[in-house]
């Protein structure tokens, strides 16, 4: 079916799937750090055999998250719903009260196929849709319905608040628990170490931060990538993902050990600081530091803080 993949010229139009499963504080609470990440590895691959059993070609896959592509829309769909339910079945299981959330994005567009390496702005839209998602959402872009039977589009519902650079989304289903609790909102604040840029952020949209002039955060050095994190609000946490070239160093508090994250996860608590895309050393200061609080005494945490949805940008010295 993918013959046509292996060659050096574009693709066809196809639909791109991302799956996500969420770093959940419960689940690093339940195993531990080292064994939850072992967990959701080894669930990744069940799901990653399960999307290529449903004729999709996974072109990436890390411990938390995997990216196939279909050439059919529907198709993707009905492998979005086997993974879930693939999903619920092996947790419950290991163990009758662990359940994981997987969110999805589709994006459907044209794929640059050059194999091994897959590339495109679809690529990068259903990354961001899913990263966009919670509580095992599937978010979908308009190229994707607009090529499904009108018997699946009648079950779509718009999902504005999921809208990223301009992208309208559209959900398919929300699959939280009944009666399961939602974490009280907390605020994320961003500073550079200087203290001229100071940003916070109220738990919504995904914060990119990266060299694209289209960030949340716009870091200017040699060694940041275009899209090197995503701060995303989770399950009570702030997650930051990975989807660097050079990986990321995270410190929380003072003096906290230092634990680099490539291509994975990492939950942002407290205070600490950021190092993207090269080691700590002690004649370089961060590249960001954060700290993670409860909303000032008298505001709505529903309401975003002034600056939330505007961008800074600092340009550093080149490696």
């Amino acid at each position: 079916m993918f013959e046509k993949w292996r060659g050096l010229r574009p693709a066809s139009v196809l639909v791109a799937l991302s799956a996500q499963i969420p770093a959940t504080h419960a689940l690093f609470v339940l195993m531990g750090e080292t064994k939850a990440l072992a967990f959701m590895e080894r669930t990744i691959n069940r799901l990653a055999h399960r999307a290529a059993a449903a004729s999709g070609l996974v072109v990436h896959m890390d411990s938390t998250s995997l990216l196939v592509l279909f050439e059919q829309a529907e198709q993707a769909l009905q492998a979005a719903s086997a993974m879930r339910l693939h999903l619920d079945q092996w947790c419950q299981n290991f163990d009758a009260h662990l359940r994981l959330d997987l969110d999805m994005g589709l994006s459907c567009g044209a794929v640059l196929c050059r194999p091994p390496t897959y590339e495109g702005e679809t690529l990068l839209r259903a990354v961001s849709l899913a990263t966009g998602a919670s509580d095992g959402q599937t978010l979908l872009d308009e190229a994707v319905v607009a090529r499904l039977p009108e018997t699946l589009v009648s079950q779509l519902q718009p999902a504005a608040a999921a809208d990223t650079d301009g992208v309208r989304a559209w959900m398919v289903a929300c699959t939280q628990a009944p009666g399961t609790p939602r974490a009280a909102p907390l605020w994320l604040n961003l500073r550079s170490p200087d203290g001229r840029v100071n940003m916070t952020f109220t738990p919504g949209r995904p914060i990119r931060i990266g060299r694209d002039p289209r960030a949340d955060v716009v870091l200017r050095t040699a060694v940041i990538s275009r899209q090197h994190v995503v701060i995303a609000w989770r399950h009570g946490s702030y997650t930051l993902s990975d989807t660097s070239r050079n990986g990321t160093w995270l410190q929380t508090g003072l003096t906290g050990a230092v634990t680099r994250i490539a291509h994975n996860v990492g939950l942002l608590g407290g205070a600490g600081s950021l190092r993207l895309g090269r080691e700590p050393q002690a004649c370089r200061p961060p590249d960001l530091l954060f700290s993670v609080t409860p909303p000032p005494d008298g505001h709505d945490p529903a309401l975003d803080p002034s600056g939330s949805g505007e961008s800074f940008a600092s340009t550093g010295p080149f490696a």
